[in-house]
């Protein structure tokens, strides 16, 4: 393994550490997060620019220029009359620049099966310290420092409600942990089937069981969408009867279990996620509704939107500020950049899904790979459906999720490589078996 392949592998796994490390201290996970992303990237580069055998064309895709595109229009936003420059440089990183940096220097830098599987080895580990927190929380009690997000910082308003408590572990709020913990639990339920070892399969559920097992005690609705949508993406790139029908039957049957019975409904967590399938019943979801339609009389003149960072009303003093919160990520892209960037945004990532799902589907022959790679992109499509319901960009989701996009884009070049490689393999062994015929033939 090269020092570029350790580099970014260290990048990812300092983003996780930063939200471990911060159920101790205080940390400012968007700051050090910017520092760390722009440190390690410059530090990749470098490396790769050093590196003779460095192929620079598999960065040169589809998504980075997408993202130049996403780029600009953020760079446009300082002309928005309403923007505040503090707002503007603090969401850069995760707006702008993440999935920029992901979509080149991921396919440049993820050259072999093995680095692919490394990424998700580093993921495991902090998904297993994520559950284990949560554990803790649930069995042994709250920290000091969940005291005070929960009694001083108002925590308790969404974490200690009716149907019970809403457990967090080390993210910034039960939402955020709940998505994410679905995430790592898709991912990796999916990709237990196309590793080549036994024990990491073995591995791999275990580590979809704590995802799941953090998904329910996190009591987010949300994140059924990202199950449910990882479900239905799978059963539409798998390319195989047998897996879209089993797809299919297990994605009604998840349906009809929450929908039209009451099973399980005495648990709490169990109840919680069987409302997200009665929304109508919920009144926090009407007053979401009401709430849009609110926000869609004052988007009507708003068409680039209040300015990036500015969605959410007190975070930042400028002249114009919007009177209802944003219920979702994607209702804040609409807040922050208009009519005009939630287009460009939606635009942006129906072609990466489209294009993705071309990839796996005709250009990658190894099994293996393409069942790893479709992992991330059906824990990506997951995500989208929860980020209509939930503001769940928050950290450390957006490296994880553009990583997944980057995969794709780089699993062409890497099904190549194990091509060429099984090629090698076959030409030299069928030497070595002429050779040998020949030794025994002069014998």
């Amino acid at each position: 393994m090269t020092n570029r392949v350790i580099t970014f592998h260290i990048l990812l796994a300092a983003q996780f550490a930063l939200i471990a490390v911060s159920m101790l201290v205080n940390v400012k996970t968007g700051l050090f997060s910017m520092v760390l992303i722009l440190l390690f990237t410059a530090i990749c580069l470098i490396q790769l620019s050093n590196d003779e055998r460095t192929n620079w064309k598999p960065g040169q895709n589809i998504m980075t220029y997408l993202f130049i595109v996403w780029l600009l229009f953020y760079v446009a936003e300082i002309l928005n009359p309403n923007n505040v420059m503090a707002a503007w440089n603090i969401n850069l990183t995760p707006y702008a620049l993440i999935p920029l940096i992901c979509a080149f220097v991921v396919p440049v830098v993820i050259r072999t099966k093995k680095d692919v599987e490394l990424l998700l080895i580093i993921w495991s580990i902090f998904v297993i310290i994520f559950t284990l927190k949560g554990y803790w929380q649930k069995n042994h009690g709250f920290s000091s420092k969940d005291l005070y997000f929960l009694h001083v910082l108002g925590g308790a308003r969404t974490h200690i409600i009716w149907s019970g408590i809403r457990y967090f572990s080390c993210f910034s709020d039960a939402a955020n942990y709940g998505v994410h913990a679905a995430m790592s639990a898709v991912t990796f339920a999916i990709a237990a089937f196309f590793v080549d070892s036994r024990w990491k399969r073995i591995y791999f559920l275990f580590i979809a069981f704590c995802g799941i097992y953090g998904m329910g005690i996190s009591g987010t609705r949300s994140a059924m969408g990202v199950l449910m949508g990882g479900m239905l993406m799978i059963t539409i790139i798998a390319k195989n009867w047998k897996a879209l029908l089993g797809g299919i039957f297990i994605s009604i049957s998840v349906f009809v279990f929450f929908y039209y019975t009451n099973i399980g409904s005495g648990n709490q967590y169990i109840h919680k996620m069987r409302s997200s399938f009665h929304p109508t019943e919920d009144a926090s979801y009407l007053v979401r509704i009401e709430n849009r339609q609110r926000m869609k009389e004052l988007m009507a003149r708003k068409p680039i939107g209040y300015g990036i960072g500015l969605s959410k009303a007190g975070n930042f003093e400028s002249k114009e500020q919007m009177p209802y919160p944003p219920d979702s990520w994607l209702v804040a892209v609409w807040v922050e950049t208009g009519i005009v960037g939630l287009i460009l945004y939606l635009a942006i990532h129906g072609v990466l899904f489209a294009w993705c799902s071309w990839i796996l589907m005709f250009k990658v022959r190894n099994k293996s790979l393409r069942g790893l790679i479709a992992a991330w992109i059906c824990m990506d499509a997951g995500f989208f459906i929860a980020a209509y319901v939930n503001d769940v960009m928050q950290y450390p989701n957006q490296l994880t999720v553009y990583i997944g996009f980057a995969l794709c884009f780089a699993a062409p070049h890497i099904d190549k490589r194990i091509s060429e490689k099984k090629a090698e393999d076959e030409t030299v062994t069928e030497e070595d078996l002429i050779s040998t015929q020949e030794f025994n033939e002069q014998k």
